[in-house]
């Protein structure tokens, strides 16, 4: 049986959350900076900054479980392992040091409830399992807030790759959006006001 899709609503209440609990804030000035240097990195598929080969593995395992590729693409193929890496690389250099905890500590629960050592090696249940045990704390929180800035920015500056992102939300890009945009506007050019 498969889970019933999110809707738009739900999703941006739970962005919200994700965004509020994270340890990481990020103005949108800045998440189009980050955004403008992952894409350079991803398009010369250049190493991580920030993150070790193996954190970035796992990083990116996390990132794949918040928003998976099923029928539609996902984090991993909108890049948002070069968003984070950059993020963690740059302005929010400091939290990276909590992230490591988090990740040694969900690595310590992988180790005793499967024998694995490595969260990324681990059965997609198994994932789901881990990050739903830790889903209310501050690590995935903050993991789960860049993902979601890393899969849904504007894909000039980086993110969003071949704007998957915004093909899953069912996002309409246009280089201009013409009358009525809502409601409120066709019942005012109705009235001739």
């Amino acid at each position: 049986m498969s889970e019933p899709k999110l809707s738009r609503r739900a999703f941006l209440q739970q962005t919200g959350v994700a965004a509020r609990s994270s340890l990481i804030a990020l103005s949108l000035p800045m998440i189009m900076s980050a955004s403008q240097q992952a894409r350079a990195a991803q398009a010369m598929d250049a190493p991580m900054k920030a993150l070790q080969p193996d954190e970035a593995a796992e990083f990116a395992a996390i990132a794949a479980r918040i928003i998976p590729t099923d029928e539609t693409p996902g984090a991993t193929e909108a890049g948002a392992i070069y968003f984070i890496d950059n993020v963690l690389s740059t302005s929010h250099a400091n939290v990276l040091p909590e992230l490591r905890e988090g990740l040694a500590a969900l690595q310590a629960s992988a180790q005793s409830t499967y024998g694995s050592a490595s969260f990324h090696t681990l059965e997609p249940a198994q994932q789901d399992a881990l990050l739903t045990e830790i889903e209310r704390g501050s690590f995935f929180n903050t993991m789960r807030f860049l993902t979601i800035a890393g899969t849904f920015s504007l894909p000039e500056y980086g993110g969003n790759r071949d704007h998957i992102g915004w093909k899953m939300i069912g996002f309409e890009d246009r280089h201009m959006w013409m009358p009525p945009y809502g409601f409120y506007d066709a019942d005012y050019a109705a009235k001739g006001e």
